[in-house]
């Protein structure tokens, strides 16, 4: 008997009007030809001219706790970004990572807000929470300016300077044998980047939060 793998094709299409205009890079995610959807999945160019690359900012971004989620479930940022970690439930949290980037923990709290946190490298940092299983997020942090997420099928990042770049995608669903990582050349012409997947997709997403029962505590 025959197995069929499906495969996987993403397609890239850099637009631009002239050689020193910034391109217009719209990412479609297809399987035999049809959109799949890999909502969140992030996608980062990482410069190969280092002159290109212009002085990153610092400005805060937040992974909200609400509705005993992470929200986003996918957050990318830039490396030595401020991280904030709001709990906007009435619920108390106690946020943790053992990512091999930087391990830390926000002990249990509400209503105060925990000092940021900042990481140094590039990767990917996994979060839960020690009083609820369930709670489950990412952060991906990049180390580049240029960077965008999957919109349902597909996502658009709408000025990048044409020049050589190393693009890679990563999402938690897909397969960790697979790397999404190639060296391409964006240039002012229409030029076509394609990624095939030689593994399907795992069956990973967010846990929706269990129905709170009526006599269950409220401080956690």
């Amino acid at each position: 008997m025959n197995v069929r793998i499906p495969r996987l094709l993403l397609t890239m299409f850099l637009m631009s009007w002239s050689w020193t205009a910034a391109a217009r890079v719209t990412v479609e995610v297809v399987s035999d030809g049809q959109p799949v959807q890999l909502h969140g999945a992030v996608v980062s160019f990482q410069p190969m001219d280092t002159e290109r690359a212009p002085r990153r900012e610092s400005h805060s971004v937040s992974m909200e706790q609400i509705n005993r989620q992470f929200r986003p479930f996918i957050l990318p940022v830039p490396v030595n970004t401020p991280v904030l970690f709001p709990n906007l439930d009435e619920t108390a949290h106690h946020v943790y990572s053992f990512s091999k980037i930087r391990r830390f923990e926000l002990p249990l709290y509400k209503g105060e807000l925990p000092d940021p946190i900042t990481f140094a490298n590039p990767g990917v940092v996994p979060l839960g929470c020690n009083i609820h299983d369930w709670m489950i997020g990412y952060i991906v942090v990049v180390d580049s300016p240029y960077f965008m997420q999957i919109d349902g099928d597909r996502g658009t990042i709408e000025t990048i300077p044409p020049g050589r770049y190393e693009v890679q995608v990563w999402h938690p669903a897909l397969d960790g044998r697979e790397s999404l990582r190639e060296l391409v050349e964006i240039t002012a012409n229409h030029t076509k980047f394609r990624f095939d997947l030689e593994f399907p997709l795992l069956s990973v997403g967010q846990p929706p939060p269990p129905v709170q029962r009526f006599d269950e505590r409220l401080d956690y």
